[in-house]
């Protein structure tokens, strides 16, 4: 029986990172109900109110860096499986 050692990228290997990239996403959105719950509960104009609309600007930007991460996690893969079979497609293992 031959062994095929396989070289390259798996795409199973690429489940990993976009669980992480999900993830993240999805901690992020339950961040940004947090702060805004909470910005609710004080009186507007005081400091504690103007932090937590802050924390609600700045996680607002994070889900669109997200999808810019997750993109270039797929299209690195895309590459890689594509370099991989062009460069380990015409050898066979022995």
């Amino acid at each position: 029986m031959k062994s095929c050692n396989k070289k390259g990228i798996q795409l199973q290997n690429a489940f990993g990172a976009v669980l992480a990239v999900v993830l993240i996403a999805v901690l992020v959105i339950i961040a940004i109900f947090l702060f805004d719950a909470l910005s609710s509960s004080f009186t507007d104009g005081s400091d504690a109110a103007n932090a937590s609309d802050e924390m609600i600007t700045q996680f607002a930007t994070y889900p669109a860096l997200i999808g810019l991460v997750g993109t270039i996690i797929f299209l690195g893969i895309v590459i890689g499986v594509l370099v991989a079979s062009f460069v380990f497609g015409g050898r066979r293992g022995v």
